[in-house]
């Protein structure tokens, strides 16, 4: 008991040196990491994320989104972070994230709800003021402060949970209320940066009006506000009003400020959904690894299509880093066009999309779709043996 004691005056110390405050709104933080650690962070989670979308390729979505996230870093002025933009292709995602460093990335699902540069404003800011307030950082450290830790690195690649710290919490109690508290302060400094870009922040309320319209059509059912990350629509509506006076005395209209997104039948086309199905293939077998029996499944199932020692194949893949979906898709591509996976996996670190990767070492992405189809139907039937099996499964090595 008395060591227990001993060491409340040092925790308190450490509250104390941890408090910073947050720009534009004042509030106090608890923040237990660096910014330089939280950039880092942040750029290895948007890598991983981007090596693992369709980036879209098309000159006047990528130049609109550029062009508005542009004016609103300008109106950020954190002139030590290095901004980029890009935007993904993925009809069905309604959203967009940044990370701490200045890394932004718009799904082309949120077009239709944003309609034009305007109400690209109105996302690019909220996105835009999660970094410039740290929350991210915060995450992580109220995850330290809860005692939850956080494995920030996996022998196979990322860790979920730094990818999760970058966009949603964990928990109804005290994670869920603090996210929705970070998305409302966001909300609140986005439209002072939309206002500062030269962007009327009372687009804001016609951009959630589309949003909350197109999200209610969907087939799936809304959570309740308590079970959500982000504030119910009538609660965002509410707040957005209270903010906007002050983000219009921050308000000078830009020149030219009302070109029209792309529609999203003019964006789509058969390579990408293609790329897309390879994505969610691969995405799938990963999942199928998520324990011990699917784990030994998916390996079992890479060595038999690949004619390897499932050893082998375990042992491979955790050196190259990969997932095992990562991993059979480059093995597959480099029997299927007969190149060396040393060469296929080197264009895949540079970031080469899986369309060019198959056209580059002679294979047709519809294969590789066939391939890890099949990789996938094998791996379920193994694990339904070791399923039927007494004991835990052979520890892999």
């Amino acid at each position: 008991m008395a060591k227990s004691h001993s060491l409340l005056p040092a925790l308190f110390l450490a509250l104390l040196v941890a408090c910073t405050t947050a720009p534009y709104t004042g509030r106090s933080q608890l923040m237990f990491v660096s910014e330089s650690q939280e950039v880092s962070m942040g750029e290895e989670a948007y890598r991983h994320e981007l090596r693992n979308s369709v980036l879209l390729r098309d000159y006047e979505a990528e130049r609109l989104v550029r062009k508005v996230g542009e004016r609103i870093a300008r109106a950020a002025n954190k002139p030590d972070y290095k901004w980029e933009f890009h935007v993904i292709d993925d009809p069905e995602m309604v959203n967009a994230f940044a990370v701490p460093g200045g890394k932004v990335a718009v799904y082309s699902g949120i077009f239709p709800a944003a309609r034009d540069e305007a109400g690209l404003a109105v996302v690019l800011g909220h996105e835009v003021a999660h970094a410039l307030l740290r929350h991210a950082g915060e995450r992580i450290s109220q995850s330290q402060l809860l005692g939850a830790g956080m494995m920030l690195a996996g022998a196979s690649g990322i860790n979920p949970q730094l990818l999760q710290v970058f966009g949603m919490g964990a928990s109804v109690g005290l994670v869920l209320p603090f996210s929705r508290s970070q998305e409302s302060e966001a909300d609140q400094v986005g439209l002072v940066l939309m206002a500062k870009a030269g962007y009327d922040p009372r687009i804001s309320l016609e951009v959630w009006q589309r949003m909350e319209k197109r999200e209610s059509g969907r087939d799936r059912a809304t959570p309740p506000e308590f079970l959500s990350t982000h504030p119910g629509y009538e609660t965002r509506v509410q707040r957005l009003r209270e903010y906007i006076p002050e983000a219009l005395t921050h308000y000078r209209p830009a020149e030219k400020t009302g070109e029209l997104l792309p529609s999203l039948q003019s964006l789509d086309s058969p390579k990408a959904r293609a790329e897309r199905e390879l994505l969610k293939r691969i995405q799938a077998v990963n999942q199928q690894a998520g324990d011990a029996r699917g784990e030994r499944a998916v390996v079992e199932a890479l060595g038999y299509a690949l004619r390897m020692d499932p050893n082998l194949v375990y042992q491979e893949s955790r050196q190259r880093k990969l997932g095992y979906g990562q991993y059979g898709a480059l093995r597959a591509l480099s029997s299927l066009g007969r190149t060396s996976l040393s060469r296929i996996a080197a264009d895949y670190q540079k970031g080469l999309s899986w369309s060019e990767l198959s056209e580059t070492h002679g294979a047709r992405v519809i294969d590789l779709i066939s391939w890890m189809g099949d990789l996938r139907r094998t791996a379920a039937a193994i694990h339904g043996q070791l399923r039927n099996q007494p004991g835990a499964p052979r520890r892999l090595r």
